[in-house]
């Protein structure tokens, strides 16, 4: 076991779309200019008007890498759908995102074994998430790595001269529930599993696993063929985010009162009780900036339009999830802020005091405000109460509020991404320029939750009393100011009159202001 904490190390993705423009700062110093990490987010997913996303997932190592793939609808971060990925050596693992009627589907062709195994090629959006997960982002989280490469899960999951891994089957044995050394198939604890060698025979071996390497490279793509324009980039790698194997079962959660189950890892680290936990404080001080910089554009005799994208990963580690969940299914138990809780709270049941108690201390809404420039920084003529490009009078900033996870501000009059989170849009009397959007929390009561024992119930009443004590929120190094952000803004430029020449670029954000990147 390697439980040895360090620090984690961003390493920003810098990709320049187009040739010659580099618009971003970097925190590659950091960690080295490698982009690579054991912890990838990519900040936007969307399959809206007819949009669709691709992942490109490649192992840069020697090792077999076990990975989960999460994606978290953008309104509110919960889990819409979520497999584990089993990456051979060099191996490259490709999919899109895409809505198929009413679903949202994961395909792939391709062969590299995943747990569960894909239906026809495809993995469907459950239903108990599907509401508003049309847009979200995504989290690649390295689970960890076999100690050896002689190693059962590894001979199984390797890639044979046909391109096929050996073994699939026997290596989604691994992922069962309540696996036991070496009698039961399944996961044993977060650094051992057990399969079958073969999936054609009975004879089971135990898997020992190390924390992932920092070798995950990840990209995405956003194509819209309807109008012809795909833009994409690297995504946003953290380097040394797991220091311990956290391998998890794909059959429990946190429903089922499982610890070991699909709902870890996450963005706070991973097991709880047995696994390293408490990294999203580490996080938000990897990714937490007081402002977001930026191009914009607005010039409609070009016919350019420009969308931000502003993710803020990882605020359900914000949420005490057990009472969240219990408010997702009735209008009758709230998710409190610590301001609204019941003044005679201390006088109510165990169960009284969990639907009345606080639940949420997430960072958003969050407040913003704009300061926004015009490429020759001249002074504007606006009518009162419009937004200006600066030097500007004093009050004339706009504040507004990014009630999301996943926010998208559309400038203009068109949008780029038709993304249903954009209930901000934000006009200027000039056509082009630049801006800085300062961010802070819209609450003081700010701390991060999480489970400290297993065991509850949602569906049993003194259960859900129990679990008062065993979901634990801290207030400890959260800082108002730190909010993680990530994302970029996407041009697009049309020609109705030439649809085929229609094309589009992401330029990654700019961060001001306190936190690592500069």
């Amino acid at each position: 076991m390697n439980a040895k904490f360090k620090p984690l190390g961003l390493v920003a993705a810098v990709a320049a779309v187009t040739a010659g423009y580099n618009g971003v700062v970097n925190a590659q110093a950091l960690a080295g200019a490698s982009d690579l990490g054991n912890l990838a987010l990519i900040p936007y997913y969307t399959v809206r008007d007819g949009n669709v996303t691709g992942v490109h997932i490649t192992n840069t190592s020697d090792a077999t890498q076990v990975v989960k793939v999460r994606l978290r609808r953008g309104t509110d971060s919960m889990d819409a759908l979520d497999f584990n990925l089993i990456l051979s050596p060099k191996d490259v693992w490709t999919g899109f995102l895409a809505a198929e009627g009413e679903d949202v589907v994961f395909n792939t062709t391709d062969s590299s074994c995943t747990a569960p195994a894909t239906a026809g090629g495809k993995f469907t959006m459950p239903g108990i998430y599907r509401a508003d997960a049309d847009e979200g982002y995504i989290e690649i989280i390295g689970m960890g790595q076999p100690l050896t490469e002689t190693a059962p899960i590894a001979v199984s999951a390797k890639h044979g001269s046909t391109g096929v891994p050996a073994d699939c089957d026997a290596v989604r044995d691994n992922f069962f529930a309540n696996g036991a050394a070496i009698t039961t198939r399944g996961v044993v604890d977060g650094e051992s599993t057990v399969q079958r060698i073969a999936s054609t025979g009975t004879t089971l071996a135990l898997n020992e696993y190390d924390a992932p390497d920092d070798v995950l490279k990840v990209s995405y793509f956003i194509r819209d063929a309807g109008s012809g324009r795909e833009f994409g980039n690297s995504a946003t790698h953290i380097s040394g985010f797991l220091t311990q194997a956290a391998i998890t079962n794909q059959q429990f959660g946190l429903f089922s009162g499982d610890l070991l189950g699909f709902d870890y890892p996450d963005l706070n680290g991973g097991i709880p009780v047995t696994g390293e936990r408490d990294r999203f404080v580490e996080l938000r001080n990897e990714l937490g900036t007081a402002s977001v910089i930026n191009d914009w554009s607005t010039n409609a005799d070009l016919n350019v339009g420009t969308d931000w994208v502003i993710t803020f990963p990882g605020q359900y580690t914000m949420l005490n999830l057990p009472h969240y969940f219990l408010s997702l299914q009735t209008d009758a138990i709230p998710c409190n802020r610590v301001s609204e809780v019941p003044a005679n709270i201390g006088s109510l049941t165990p169960f009284e005091q969990l639907v009345n108690g606080a639940c949420d201390y997430r960072d958003i809404p969050a407040v913003a405000q704009f300061a926004v420039y015009d490429r020759e920084e001249q002074f504007p003529t606006a009518e009162e109460g419009e937004l200006v490009v600066s030097p500007a009078l004093p009050g004339s900033i706009p504040s507004i509020e990014l009630p999301y996870e996943v926010n998208v501000v559309q400038w203009g009059a068109e949008p780029v991404l038709g993304s249903a989170n954009s209930d901000i849009s934000v006009s200027a009397p000039y056509d082009f320029g630049w801006a800085e959007l300062s961010v802070s929390s819209a609450d003081s009561n700010l701390a991060v939750c999480d489970a400290t024992v297993g065991g509850f119930n949602l569906a049993d009443e003194d259960d859900i009393g129990g679990a008062v004590t065993t979901y634990a929120c801290d207030s400890t190094g959260v800082n108002a100011n730190q909010i993680p952000k990530i994302g970029f803004v996407a041009w697009e430029r049309s020609f109705p009159s030439n649809p085929d020449a229609n094309y589009g670029r992401i330029v990654e954000h700019s961060y001001g202001g306190i936190g690592s990147q500069p």
